[in-house]
Formats: structure tokens, C-alpha cells, sequence
């Protein structure tokens, strides 16, 4: 049996992918996160650097297409690219499937509130299953599923509605996760591009689209392409800008302005109410993981100073109910098409094969 090594600041083990330690048993994220740390904490070059993203010459119909889940970073972002930005912006929602009646409420509120145009995006269903099915057979995580689908329908929007910039409202935390000198973090170029002036998009985006021949079949890889980045191929490519990694991020505060300043307010939850199987897909990556999925993010706050190595390991604890894990699971399998009983067979084959 294995033993597991755990980094003596954050909460990162061994079983993090590929993940190495130094002598002092420092874990590659942290040592990685301590190159980027003088970048992402001087706000006075980054708002200047943000400002010169969303610079608009004239020649686009939008200043910014911004990717809208209803949630409160993407609602907070919104509401400060229109309210203090001053910015004409398109907004828009990628309905998977799995879009909850609180996400599209609260979608449907916030945009008329401030008067932004929106539009919900569906995914050929045919492409939309077929994602499904191939990703989580091979990875047994729906959200990479979604993070594809997701990538694709971000990249290609701006391009076709003629905004400036794309943009999103991702926290710290889920940008920063995966960041590490490992190629397989696929966040990372757009942090690298997002901390420079001026970008290659074509480079930058024939790097990101490359990964998806490696990580899908022939076909499926054919269709993504064809159907999802359509728009992105033909206009060309329009920078993809992370409004997180140029502002603070502070979860409770985004919560409180919001309520003051907004009818959006915390219903059934603060964090992914928005997805009516998330709870399934928590547990099932918790599982194939042999740990919190979340264990990475927790590691990001404590890097950030959010949370106390201590306040982590007792997050780490925090497991999502089995009995409505299993029933979201459920359902999401058949809707994909894949046997239930078979993928849990795989998860839990794939759990055991690290001891």
C-alpha cells in the first residue's frame, strides 16, 4: 500500500494527478502559484491590463459577449460590465440539459433587470449526448464533459455575435486549480494569455482546439469542431478574457453586494444550484478520485489566504448526499445513454487502482 504525501502548506496529496513535491515537500501547484503570485496580485497593472482587453475601436457590434450561469460570480461580473464598465454586452447561457428552473429564474430576472440582451445556447442534442456518452465512459466526470462543451460554445459566441472579447465569470479558485508546470493543465495558456497586452489568438486557440483530438475520438473531435466552433473558424478568433484574474475575488462579499444591489439573492444554495446533477457528478469524481474532487480549489484558497490549511482539511470532509447523488446519476445516464450499473462499476474499479 501506498502512502500518501500531502503538501506541508496546502491540503494537495498524492493523489492529485501528476502532481511532485520538492525537498521541502512543497507540492508542484503551490510552487507554481508562487511564479504567478507577483502577477496576480498587482491590481494596478492588471485593471490597466484589463481595460486595455476591453477597449473597443468600433468595429464590433459588442464590447463583450459574456458567458451568464445565473450564478453569483457570473451575475456580479455582469453586473459590473454594465454598471461601472458602461459596456455593451451580449449576454448568454449554455443549456446542457441540465439547467435548473432557479438558474433560468434568476437568468431570466438579472438580464431584464439591466437591460442586457440574452440568448440561450442549445447544443445539437445528437452532438450534446454524444459528448456526453464518450467523455464520461473515458473519464467518468460529466463535468469534463460540459467543460468541452462549454470551452466550445465560449470561444466560438464572441465570433459570432461580433463582441470584442468573450468573457466569464469563473472564481479564482476553478482557474487556478489545475495550474501547474504540467502540459495537462488546460486552463493555463489562458492565464498566460490573460496576463499579456497583446495575443496570438490563432496560436493560443490552435493549442486549445489541438487538445481535443487527444482527448476525444475521430468523429467526435470532427463534429465539436464543425458544429460548435463553426462561427470562431470563419470570423476568426476573439480573446477569451477571465474578469476574476484581473479583480479580487471574495466570495462573500460578491453574495452581499449582490443582494443589496440586485433581486438576485440565495434560494436553495449559494454554490451550483444551477445544475440539476451536481451533486451526482461530485460523487462520482469524489469516488474515482479517492477524495474530494474539490481538494485542488481548497489548496487555491489556502494559497490565497481565504482559508486556513485547518479550515481545508475539515472542507475536505464535506461529502454530498449519496441517495440524491445516485438518483441525479441516474438520471443523467439515461439521458446520455450509458448503464448506470456499469459506469459505477468502473468508478469503483478505477478508485482502487492507486492502492
Amino acid at each position: 500500500m501506498k502512502t500518501r504525501q500531502t503538501c506541508t502548506r496546502c491540503v494537495n496529496d498524492t493523489t492529485v494527478k501528476k502532481i511532485k513535491f520538492n525537498k521541502d515537500g512543497l507540492c508542484s501547484h503551490c510552487s507554481c502559484y508562487d511564479k504567478y503570485k507577483p502577477l496576480l496580485k498587482d491590481y494596478n497593472r492588471l485593471e490597466k491590463l484589463f481595460l486595455h482587453k476591453i477597449s473597443n475601436p468600433g468595429q464590433y457590434d459588442y464590447d463583450v459577449a459574456m458567458g451568464f450561469s445565473g450564478g453569483k460570480d457570473s451575475t456580479y461580473v455582469l453586473y459590473q460590465l454594465v454598471k461601472h464598465y458602461k459596456l455593451k454586452v451580449k449576454a448568454y447561457t449554455l443549456d446542457n440539459g441540465f439547467l435548473s428552473a432557479e438558474a433560468k429564474s434568476k437568468i431570466d430576472k438579472i438580464v431584464k433587470e439591466l437591460g442586457v440582451e440574452h440568448e440561450y445556447v442549445v447544443c445539437n442534442e445528437e452532438v450534446l449526448k454524444a459528448t456526453y456518452k464518450h467523455v464520461v465512459s473515458r473519464y467518468l466526470s460529466p463535468c469534463i464533459a460540459c467543460s468541452f462543451l462549454g470551452y466550445a460554445v465560449m470561444i466560438n459566441y464572441a465570433s459570432k455575435v461580433n463582441a470584442r472579447v468573450g468573457m466569464h465569470g469563473r472564481s479564482t479558485y476553478q482557474m487556478f486549480r489545475g495550474l501547474s508546470d504540467s502540459h495537462d493543465d488546460v486552463f493555463r495558456p489562458f492565464v498566460d494569455a490573460g496576463l499579456q497586452e497583446d495575443v496570438d489568438l490563432d496560436a493560443l486557440y490552435g493549442e486549445i482546439i489541438g487538445k481535443i483530438d487527444s482527448l476525444v475520438d475521430k468523429k467526435l473531435a470532427k463534429q465539436i469542431k464543425e458544429q460548435l466552433l463553426c462561427d470562431a473558424q470563419r470570423n476568426g478568433y476573439r480573446e477569451f478574457v477571465s474578469y476574476f484574474l484581473y479583480h479580487p475575488y471574495d466570495h462573500v462579499q460578491i453574495v452581499d453586494f449582490l443582494q443589496r444591489n440586485t433581486s438576485w439573492h440565495v434560494e436553495t444554495d449559494v454554490e451550483h444550484f444551477d445544475c440539476l446533477i451536481h451533486n451526482g457528478a461530485l460523487y462520482i469524481k469524489n469516488l474515482v478520485a479517492r477524495r474530494s474532487h474539490l481538494m485542488p480549489e481548497f489548496s487555491v484558497m489556502v494559497n490565497e489566504g481565504i482559508i486556513t490549511k485547518e479550515q481545508a482539511i475539515g472542507m475536505l470532509k464535506q461529502k454530498p448526499n449519496e441517495k440524491i447523488a445516485k438518483k441525479e446519476l441516474k438520471l443523467f445516464c439515461k439521458f446520455a445513454g450509458l448503464s448506470y450499473n456499469w459506469t459505477m462499476f468502473k468508478a469503483i474499479i478505477y478508485s482502487k487502482r492507486w492502492w
